[in-house]
């Protein structure tokens, strides 16, 4: 039994007796049987105490807590958009980290692009956020990006990227129609350019997993350029996991967010990916970083 277990255990204990003698108290001039009720009653609450202990103790609680149960690198911790200053540079620095981890390393043949999926367990964990800001930070670098709206279930690329009405022709259109890939790209800012997801299919899996889709893929890969792709969740559909049968080769973030996932999906998520040592985990959402990070990131701006 782990120390967390058994901390656990104490505390369900501790609830239940709590509870049951906050009901005997609360009756103790009364009948018996009164006696008896406020004793039901007051286990009744410990055990919603219990229940709510054990929901609790599923939860993801911190970043180190996520990385123990994905077994995955953790190469950074992305706070929320645009919450302050510090979050900001918290944040810049997080998708420079991302970049410095996926990029091929400088002895790798020259023109070597990079691939990636981005994706998380569960909806709501920030994926979207970190496939934006991954692409911006590899455009900054002076590496053309292309970034892939390729959640055809609820696309949110388009807007976190700052194109809030997007084409209606896209990776749909590609994959269906065959129009070329080229044709459908939306330039964000330099160096950067969006292919959104367009139409929204009602088979995403089978178009994410067809023939016609490995072909966009190829297509994209000809480019010449980083590739960043937004996929749905792992768990609620099967459209990212269709995709990345024909993805061997692409590296993939696994975005976790405390609170949202637990550690059950999040293993869940992890058995799913083909390769693990191709997969690096990236945490999202509001979580206390040391002080001095914020001074050295702050003294770094003013030297």
């Amino acid at each position: 039994m782990t120390r967390r277990t058994l901390t656990l255990a104490l505390l369900v204990l501790a609830a239940v007796l709590v509870g049951a003698a906050v009901g005997l108290l609360s009756v103790t001039d009364r009948p018996s049987w009164a006696g008896l009720l406020g004793g039901l009653v007051g286990l009744l609450l410990g055990g919603g105490g219990v229940a709510l202990a054990l929901r609790s103790s599923k939860a993801l609680t911190d970043g180190a807590d996520a990385q123990r149960v994905a077994g995955l690198p953790l190469v950074a911790h992305v706070p929320p958009p645009a919450a302050g200053e510090d979050d900001r540079r918290r944040a810049d620095e997080a998708f420079r980290m991302l970049r410095a981890a996926l990029v091929p390393a400088p002895g790798a043949p020259a023109g070597t692009h990079l691939s990636v999926v981005v994706t998380s367990a569960a909806p709501g964990e920030g994926k979207t956020t970190v496939a934006a800001g991954l692409s911006r930070a590899l455009s900054r670098a002076g590496r053309p990006v292309v970034a892939v709206e390729a959640d055809l279930r609820r696309p949110a690329l388009a807007a976190a990227l700052g194109v809030p009405s997007p084409p209606a022709r896209g990776l749909t259109a590609a994959i269906v129609g065959g129009v070329p890939v080229a044709e459908l790209l939306v330039e964000v800012s330099p160096g950067l350019r969006l292919l959104p997801a367009g139409e929204l299919p009602p088979n995403a899996p089978e178009l994410l997993g067809s023939a016609d889709a490995a072909r966009v893929l190829a297509e994209l890969d000809a480019l010449g350029v980083d590739v960043v792709l937004d996929t749905a969740p792992l768990l609620p559909v099967a459209d990212t996991r269709e995709l990345l049968v024909h993805a061997p080769t692409h590296r993939v973030v696994l975005v976790a967010r405390p609170g949202v996932a637990d550690r059950g999906e999040l293993r869940s998520a992890v058995d799913l990916l083909p390769g693990s040592e191709r997969t690096i985990l990236a945490v999202s959402g509001r979580s206390p970083a040391p002080r001095s990070y914020d001074r050295y990131l702050r003294e770094g701006e003013r030297a």
